[in-house]
């Protein structure tokens, strides 16, 4: 009966966090639709005589392109900044504002910059916690590394940025945008590719892992002595 209502709870929660972005976006275009239509229908039945449904979805359409068009130049960008500073100093609105944008800003960041969802062993040996790979670097020796954005939950755009070798990286089937799914509801919504990738990691002999580690600190040992000498 416990397995029962855990399951239960798990999945409502599961459905409650898909539907919370859906119904969000319904309610403010829903809004934009409804105030835009109120504007424009007299001036329709001013000139058509009556009125005419739909007016207001082609204009709601057109203003968000022509948003869209004005922020992405130099003018339209600063009078944004300009409308920004004058939001963040009214109260109640700037805590509103600041949380819709720094979640706008998280979700944009995190898919511009990320190119893989990826595994790493932390913060102990055995204990798997996802992360997002944004950069490869190679040493002098050809050996590479991989940075790896540990994030925090529910804000995947902070969190800790570990230089890790490319052998201790685990690599997922998981796109982008299920990985901060996962991180945004703390762990509820797990796409299978996240188990997946664990099985087949933990499969994988402990002894070829430990050479493969033993092997980089050789290496590292090695080249210490001849700059030593």
């Amino acid at each position: 009966m416990t397995m029962i209502g855990s399951h239960v709870r798990v999945k409502l929660l599961a459905g409650v966090l898909t539907l919370i972005p859906l119904v969000f976006t319904y309610l403010i275009l829903r809004l934009m639709f409804d105030w835009l239509d109120g504007l424009v229908q007299p001036l329709v039945e001013q000139i058509w005589g009556r009125e005419i449904v739909g007016v207001g979805i082609g204009i709601t359409v057109v203003s968000v392109y022509i948003i869209g068009v004005i922020t992405t130049n130099f003018l339209g960008r600063r009078a944004l900044g300009s409308l920004e500073a004058v939001l963040v100093r009214v109260p109640i609105v700037n805590s509103v504002y600041n949380l819709a944008r720094g979640v706008v800003d998280a979700l944009s960041t995190v898919s511009r910059e990320v190119s893989r969802v990826v595994l790493v062993q932390w913060p102990r040996e055995g204990t798997y916690t996802l992360g997002f790979l944004t950069n490869t670097l190679t040493d002098g020796d050809g050996r590479k590394f991989h940075s790896v954005l540990i994030p925090t939950t529910p804000t995947p755009h902070t969190g800790l940025l570990s230089i890790v070798p490319e052998s201790e990286v685990v690599m997922t089937s998981m796109t982008v945008e299920e990985g901060i799914k996962l991180v945004v509801s703390s762990g509820v919504l797990v796409p299978e590719a996240l188990m997946g990738s664990v099985s087949a990691e933990r499969e994988q002999p402990s002894t070829e892992r430990r050479a493969s580690t033993e092997a980089a600190a050789a290496a590292g040992a090695a080249e210490a002595a001849t700059k030593i000498q």
